[in-house]
């Protein structure tokens, strides 16, 4: 829900009190104007990612939490995406200062509204998002570039994600940091790597609506961990690489998305016609699909 520019909402809707938000199934729709900087620059195949600001660490989640994970997209207004851009990079200091959960920006290129902005922020949890939230509106910096950037949007959404943890482990490499959802898209990002990477390749964001109930989300992600390794095992030029996956926990239900890296568009075809000869994934696509109510990519 886009914000009013008056001093009391700047930046962000007033937060919900614990109480409420709990009350209300922590139905928040907030939202932080983005900014950027690079701890690499990934680019799009459906999302030309804008930038990556990183902290140090992973943050403070306690050690029985997950944490959470926001996705913001931000509708731009027809011609008025480079002066949007522009102050974001001009207050990219600021952002970093005040969001040290920010993951990262991606702008779609195909696939979905090409004005569209979509950011990524790890909370640990919802107390946290509004303390940082809190801070955000008493800042005078991340006042003025609200100013600027207010005028060239048309709308915001906000939802809220839990990690795919199951599915991480199930293909996790030798370092523990595979299975953390947090720690995996850090370590990517940057890592010597990708920093020293001239092509900052292609992201696709795949989107599964799965049908009402408690049962398809822990049921896909049975049949996606038992699947899923055949299928990274198929891809035997390492043309994909695999950044995150989540489940909505506010926002639209029964919501489970990947996010997957490629050099080209070229190799994300790749990738995928080698998966259509994976045969554990083949039987996981067979069991997902009849509980999956609508299927995108981006």
């Amino acid at each position: 829900t886009r914000h009013s520019s008056s001093p009391a909402s700047r930046g962000e809707m007033s937060a919900a009190s614990s109480s409420m938000r709990r009350a209300v199934a922590r139905g928040l729709r907030l939202s932080a104007r983005g900014g950027a900087t690079s701890c690499s620059r990934p680019e799009m195949l459906v999302t030309r990612g804008l930038s990556a600001s990183f902290s140090s660490s992973a943050g403070a989640r306690s050690a029985s939490s997950p944490g959470l994970f926001e996705f913001r997209v931000c509708s731009v207004k027809p011609g008025a995406m480079d002066a949007y851009l522009a102050a974001c990079a001009s207050h990219a200091g600021t952002r970093a200062r005040l969001e040290p959960g920010f993951l990262g920006a991606f702008r779609t290129s195909v696939g979905g509204d090409v004005n569209e902005i979509t950011r990524v922020i790890a909370h640990a949890d919802y107390d946290a998002r509004d303390a940082a939230i809190a801070a955000m509106r008493a800042d005078p910096a991340w006042t003025a570039f609200c100013d600027s950037t207010d005028p060239l949007i048309a709308h915001e959404t906000s939802e809220m994600f839990l990690p795919a943890t199951k599915c991480l482990e199930a293909v996790a490499g030798d370092s523990p940091s595979d299975a953390d959802a947090e720690a995996r898209w850090r370590d990517f990002f940057c890592s010597k790597s990708e920093k020293q990477k001239t092509n900052p390749g292609v992201f696709e964001l795949r989107a599964y609506q799965l049908e009402l109930g408690y049962n398809p989300i822990p049921k896909l992600m049975e049949h996606m961990s038992k699947g899923l390794p055949s299928k990274l095992k198929s891809d035997t030029e390492k043309n994909g690489l695999l950044i995150g996956m989540f489940y909505s926990d506010v926002g639209r239900l029964n919501r489970f998305i990947e996010v997957w890296r490629y050099d080209s568009a070229k190799n994300h075809i790749a990738a995928r016609e080698a998966a259509r000869g994976a045969i554990e994934w083949r039987e996981c696509v067979g069991h997902i699909a009849p509980m999956v109510q609508m299927f995108d990519t981006k």
